[in-house]
């Protein structure tokens, strides 16, 4: 993402166009870091269908330590930040130093969460989705949460609902069968970086965390209570900003690089 110096930072997240979350190069922008900021990414479809979330953070690992270069941190967003934990920890039974550990509102992965980024998708279709197809989709992605207990159960749910409902409206526009599939692909490699955090448990690594929590209820550790989050973490700075703007906020940036100088 950034080359600005020889210390290597890796963030965590899974980046997509037009989401209307804050991503991680809108934080260097800001941070203009004296470090080298790399971003994960997720492996190709066809690579993906048997992997685990181990498999993403030895993937992810092995990159980065391929170069050479000390990792100085591991930053992580969302559910990225569980990635970004056990990611540290393997690094530095690699290069002999634990790399620092920050989160933007790092939560595990919770089936109420991909739910709504799933209802967001839908509504960001709605140039191609008619508003009962939207509404029929966010219905039958309620009751598959009402159904699954299987975070893993219930992303394969909500993956066909979102192949019946978009392929659809792909078909509407006159996309053929493999343009089609390719976008429910596309979205099948989310459902899977997020589900496939539960592979993960990273309490532990957790406890060395510094969180950057923003104002969204709902966010991070937010419903948590007072005791609870400080049980949690190693640190926790809060910012007045919505989650969706928390990379994008240049206090945050300020203190993430002043964190890491």
């Amino acid at each position: 993402m950034t080359s600005n110096g020889e210390d290597l930072v890796l963030a965590v997240d899974f980046a997509v166009s037009g989401r209307p979350q804050a991503g991680f190069p809108d934080f260097a922008a800001l941070a203009r870091p004296q470090f080298s900021l790399w971003e994960t990414l997720p492996p190709a479809p066809e690579e993906d269908a048997d992997m685990t979330g181990v498999d993403y953070v030895e993937r992810w690992a092995e990159d980065a330590l391929r170069q050479e270069r000390p990792v100085k941190a591991v930053m992580g967003y969302c559910a990225g930040a569980v990635y970004a934990a056990a990611l540290a920890e393997r690094i530095g039974e690699r290069q002999g130093v634990t790399p620092a550990l920050i989160g933007f509102d790092p939560e595990p992965p919770r089936g109420d969460v991909i739910c709504h980024h799933f209802g967001t998708t839908m509504e960001g279709m709605s140039g191609l989705l008619k508003p009962e197809e939207i509404a029929h989709a966010q219905q039958a992605a309620a009751r598959a949460l009402a159904d699954e207990t299987d975070i893993k159960k219930l992303g394969d749910r909500l993956l066909e609902i979102f192949r019946d409902v978009g392929g659809a409206a792909f078909a509407r526009v006159g996309l053929d069968a493999k343009r089609s599939e390719e976008f429910v692909a596309t979205f099948g490699l989310f459902l899977h970086f997020f589900v496939r955090g539960s592979d993960l448990d990273p309490t532990e690594g957790w406890k060395a965390l510094t969180a950057m929590t923003s104002a969204t209820p709902t966010s991070g550790l937010n419903p948590l209570s007072e005791e609870a989050r400080a049980d949690r973490v190693a640190k926790e700075i809060r910012f007045s900003v919505e989650h969706a703007d928390l990379l994008r906020t240049p206090d945050v940036a300020t203190t993430v690089t002043g964190l890491l100088s």
